[in-house]
């Protein structure tokens, strides 16, 4: 009886990341405009909720569709730099993702509710941390370059492709935590928490 119990469970949480992958997948094509070609998708949350209730890998992996349809937003930085481009779009969800069920896990014990709210503040912190320091690295020389073409500072431009996305999906983050706190209350009694 316990190794059925046991399949059971592992067919649930089985099933629950086929659904929040399809549902990573397809939030991935809704963008929604922020500035000129900057888009913001409603991603993260359903990847806070996979790294809370499945664990940090499989909050990474729900980060891996989007990145792959992402690339063509990046057609400009791919043709600065398509090893960096890539590396950079990928890293960045793998850690946000991977990292946002990390910090619920240590803060968890102590403080449900506050782990919640710190891994859906990790992980537009870590996102966006990570494509600037990808932009950086990579394809700094480009980004001052492009700037000077259009007349505006760096930051402006930097505040225009990566600002304004951090702010609204952190605000998306922190705006639903109160729904993801739900959903994980619910998979506790359904059995479906990670251990």
């Amino acid at each position: 009886m316990n190794q059925k119990r046991r399949n059971d469970e592992v067919v649930r949480k089985v099933a629950l990341i086929g659904i929040l992958t399809a549902l990573a997948t397809v939030l991935s094509y809704i963008k929604i405009p922020v500035v000129s070609t900057a888009t913001v998708t409603l991603v993260l949350p359903v990847v806070v909720i996979g790294a809370i209730v499945c664990g940090t890998w499989v909050g990474a992996w729900l980060t891996v569709i989007p990145a792959l349809t992402s690339f063509g937003e990046a057609a400009l930085f791919l043709t600065y730099n398509p090893f960096g481009t890539v590396l950079t779009l990928m890293l960045k969800g793998l850690l946000a993702g991977y990292l946002a069920g990390l910090v619920y896990k240590l803060m968890s014990k102590k403080h449900p509710t506050g782990g919640v709210i710190c891994a859906a503040v990790v992980a537009p912190v870590v996102n966006t941390s990570v494509f600037v320091l990808g932009c950086y690295i990579f394809i700094w020389s480009e980004l001052v370059a492009l700037a000077a073409e259009n007349g505006v500072g760096i930051g402006m431009l930097l505040f225009g492709l990566a600002g304004m996305n951090f702010i609204i999906e952190l605000i998306l983050n922190v705006v639903l935590c109160p729904a993801i706190i739900r959903i994980i209350e619910l998979a506790a009694k359904k059995n479906f928490l990670k251990k």
